[in-house]
């Protein structure tokens, strides 16, 4: 999976991006936990974690302790003040 030069979480970063990019992921989904992408990339949990809270910080996914990691938009705004999100 590593391309020379470029960081693993940087890599996974780009992969999510893709996904999002592509519709697989759209605004209120729910990624696939840290696990299951640590797994999926083989990585540890931590170079995952630094992966997701990046693309937090720059505001693509928004993380919600207890409930998990969602690609940011109007869908996941209205389900987090309590409305229904729809598929």
């Amino acid at each position: 999976m590593k391309k020379k030069g470029l960081p693993l979480y940087r890599e996974i970063q780009n992969q999510i991006r893709r996904q999002i990019e592509l519709g697989n992921f759209r605004p209120g989904d729910r990624i696939p936990s840290e696990k299951e992408l640590a797994e999926r990339f083989y990585v540890s949990l931590i170079t995952v974690k630094n992966a997701l809270a990046g693309l937090a910080d720059e505001g693509t996914l928004v993380r919600v302790q207890g409930k998990g990691t969602f690609v940011a938009g109007e869908p996941l705004i209205r389900f987090l003040a309590g409305g229904e999100m729809r598929k």
